[in-house]
Parts: structure tokens; C-alpha cells; sequence
């Protein structure tokens, strides 16, 4: 799996717009993503990376969509835990 493909689609899902993840820290998130058993919310994601990265700026739009966690869930799934 493409590492900066993952990080992209986190970027793209939280709107996030400055972050410095080393390539273990997203691989730490993508093994925290896997241990959820294919659930999470977008306030799941949200505290994953807080709780991995620290803080982050992002951009905050009203309510709460969900929809774009499936591709999110599924590039963590092919990430190898050697990928760093």
C-alpha cells in the first residue's frame, strides 16, 4: 500500500490542512484503524490522529459525513506495519 496515498486520503477525509506525520506515525494509524474490526466514525479518525500526531490544523465544516471513511478503511488494511 502507498503510504502517502493513506496519508492523502486522511488529509482529504479530515480536511486536514497542516500536518507533519513521520511515515511511522501514519502506520501507527493505520494499525489502530485495523484494530477497530472495519467500524469507525470520522470523530474516531479524528482522535486516532490526534492521539498518534498531536495536534493538526484542519478545516471544519458543519455536520458530521461518513462517507468517505470506506476508502480510508480499506487503503488502512493494506498497510503493512514495516512500511515506515
Amino acid at each position: 500500500m502507498n503510504i502517502i496515498a493513506f496519508k492523502q486520503e486522511i488529509e482529504k477525509t479530515l480536511l486536514i490542512t497542516d500536518w507533519s506525520p513521520s511515515n511511522r506515525d501514519l502506520v501507527n494509524i493505520a494499525i489502530t484503524i485495523q484494530q477497530t474490526k472495519g467500524f469507525i466514525s470520522k470523530t474516531g479518525l479524528e482522535k486516532i490522529v490526534l492521539d498518534v500526531v498531536g495536534s493538526y490544523d484542519a478545516s471544519i465544516m458543519e455536520g458530521a459525513d461518513n462517507t468517505d471513511l470506506t476508502t480510508l478503511l480499506q487503503m488502512a488494511m493494506r498497510i503493512d506495519k514495516n512500511d515506515d
